[in-house]
């Protein structure tokens, strides 16, 4: 009897040993492979966000002219194309004699390497302008800016597109005191008339595009001109108490112009909606 109940006991505890075994078992292989999946998962995230990214669906592609991957992009008060500089008359750029000395040794080949190429300008927003509805003429009127100024080591240069006329344009009331005013550039916008003679399809229109229309100009570079406007100033003087002397300031001529101006070449000029998808205008050369 003590034999058999020996027997018993024995199995009893190998059973219970074996059930023990078999779940830690079991846990740790559940461990193990959720640890290897959270691997592969930071894996496939780390891969993901090393691997090129795809171009966005909404990124427009456009024949030439407008195709920018075969011009070069200029952006409203953003910098001048390279070169642009040996289009005008006048000094060449440098920081140093030596320098202005080299880069006038170039105008010629840079001028010719600026006007072999197309350029496209993007504008947008305030640039694109859509007027309000004209109900009895079933139409907008939308106007496309006819000039840009970019910025090179010498300042600013105006591109236009349209007529241009430099002029003062005015005194603010920041500037009312001023003996002179600045020049300035100004042109013609480009006008288009957009006829919509429903008045729900008019303020559907009025409502999606009021600030999403754009503009792209292709153009290569044409005539350039210079404005000046001398003036002559009269010197400045300033008693500083600490020095127990009078200065001078200023004094002589000096340029109130608009300073240089690259009238385009136009090559086409595309007015579009929904992310330059949908073409409303174009005007070509």
């Amino acid at each position: 009897m003590k034999t058999a109940l020996f027997a018993v006991l024995v199995a009893f505890t190998l059973f219970s040993c074996g059930g023990k075994s078999s779940a830690e078992k079991k846990t740790q292989d559940a461990l193990a492979a959720l640890q290897k999946k959270k691997e592969a998962e930071a894996k496939a995230k780390a891969d993901k966000e090393n691997a090129p990214q795809a171009l966005p669906t909404d990124v427009i592609k456009l024949d030439p002219p407008y195709d920018d991957t075969q011009a070069t992009v200029i952006l409203p008060d953003g910098p001048c194309p390279e070169g642009f500089w040996a289009l005008f008359a006048g000094d060449a750029p440098g920081g140093t004699p030596e320098e202005k000395k080299a880069n006038a040794a170039k105008r010629k080949e840079l001028a010719e390497a600026a006007k072999a190429k197309k350029y496209i300008v993007k504008l947008r927003g305030n640039q694109v302008v859509l007027s309000p509805y004209d109900a009895p003429k079933g139409q907008f009127g939308i106007d496309v800016n006819g000039t840009i100024d970019c910025t090179d080591a010498q300042g600013r240069i105006a591109i236009a597109w349209t007529a241009t006329n430099a002029a003062d344009p005015g005194n603010s009331a920041a500037k009312a005191d001023a003996d002179f005013a600045q020049n300035v550039w100004s042109a013609q916008p480009v006008h288009f008339d957009l006829k919509i003679t429903s008045l729900t399809e008019a303020k559907e229109f009025n409502d999606k595009n009021r600030f999403g229309l754009s503009a792209r100009v292709a153009f290569t570079p044409g005539k350039t001109e210079i404005d000046k406007k001398v003036r002559k100033v009269a010197k400045v003087k300033e008693k500083v108490a600490a020095a127990g002397e009078t200065l001078s300031f200023g004094g002589g001529n000096e340029d109130w112009g608009a300073g240089r101006m690259l009238h385009a070449e136009v090559l086409g000029i595309r007015v579009a909606t929904d992310r330059e998808k949908k073409m409303l205008f174009e005007k070509t050369k």
